[in-house]
């Protein structure tokens, strides 16, 4: 008999910090692919989404009502399998106090703590894009013959619909999605999502759908969130001078990644003014703005490290909208409302 599978999407602020606050974590590129789908892939079809309210209503997704499995959505997908197979009904698995998967409900199990399922945080996401699940390279968009596609290290796709401009260099493994447009750049090791403007460098870093960084200035390995904007200049450092290891703040505390090499976390709707430098291991929330040297973490709805009123915030994101042909555009007030409240709740506990 086949099982019911449920997604449990994580809160904010656990599940992938910042993101968690405005989209599943099951919407985060994970090898060039949604985790979403890396997950359907290992067990078919889902019944459903466990998650709050406003994230089912904003990106259309199916509440979960009748499962028999639930699934964390931040488990790495290559032990999705390992993780059901050993669930006897009524048994649940979790690891440092957080759900990986239970056969039943979240309640009345018997819990077993296991370890290495979950990932821990979005410099594991990062670190994946050498490792594509594609093994050739296609180039169904525009290529200028003045642009330099070099697949030596990996495949590249350009998908159709994609531009590459005259002296832009794209290094594999690397991904272009449609209605993007690459603009005078490196390109090394990244994914860049739909209807993206990029220019300057990009290095192992993922822009999702809707972001733009057109000019100068350097992101590496680094995430960066739909619909933001990275203004004239922004660069990430992503190496400590001292070359020690970086630590970042996972919603709940600062944690150390084990490694060097680390960019920043910019969450979704996030607006950075030109040559704004962002320290190692940073994290921007949603709805930010930022300029100057960024080297603390910058908490969701800040206007320049100051809060943001709520009905600012829904105006000035409508106004970007009024440019804007995307999925979530005409329940963005309803995202903004749910996201805002669920931080400030956070936030007067703390």
């Amino acid at each position: 008999m086949r099982l019911n599978y449920a997604i449990y999407e994580e809160t904010y602020p656990d599940g992938f910090y910042p993101f968690s606050l405005v989209k599943p974590s099951s919407f985060i590129i994970y090898r060039y692919r949604k985790l979403i789908d890396w997950i359907k892939e290992e067990i078919g079809e889902i019944s459903g989404h466990i998650a709050p309210e406003y994230i089912i209503n904003s990106y259309g997704l199916k509440e979960a009502k009748n499962y028999d499995v639930i699934i964390n959505s931040r488990i790495k997908p290559g032990l999705i399998r390992q993780a059901v197979d050993q669930l006897k009904d009524g048994e649940s698995l979790w690891e440092s106090n957080k759900l990986v998967a239970a056969k039943g409900s979240f309640h009345n199990t018997v819990k077993r703590e296991v370890k290495g399922y979950l990932f821990e945080g979005l410099w594991e996401i990062t670190s994946s894009l050498f490792s594509p699940p594609f093994e050739k390279s296609s180039i169904e968009g525009e290529v200028n013959k003045f642009a330099l596609i070099d697949d030596s290290r990996g495949p590249v796709i350009v998908e159709k619909g994609a531009k590459i401009e005259a002296m832009s260099v794209i290094y594999g493994p690397a991904y272009v999605s449609s209605g993007s447009v690459v603009s005078f750049a490196k390109v090394a090791a990244s994914y860049i999502g739909k209807n993206c403007r990029i220019g300057g460098e990009l290095e192992r870093t993922v822009i999702e759908d809707f972001a733009n960084k057109v000019h100068f200035g350097f992101i590496g390995d680094s995430y960066v969130g739909s619909y933001s904007n990275l203004g004239a200049g922004t660069t990430t450092s992503n190496l400590k001078n001292t070359y020690g290891t970086v630590r970042v703040f996972n919603g709940r505390e600062k944690i150390d990644t084990g490694k060097t090499k680390v960019g920043a976390f910019i969450g979704d709707f996030v607006r950075t003014s030109i040559n704004t430098s962002i320290m190692s291991g940073k994290t921007l929330g949603p709805f930010s703005h930022v300029s100057g040297t960024v080297d603390n973490d910058i908490t969701p709805f800040s206007f320049y490290e100051k809060p943001m009123n709520l009905e600012k915030v829904i105006e000035q994101t409508i106004r970007y909208f009024e440019r804007k042909n995307a999925p979530i555009k005409s329940k963005i007030e309803e995202l903004i409302k749910g996201a805002f409240s669920a931080f400030t709740g956070i936030k007067s506990q703390g």
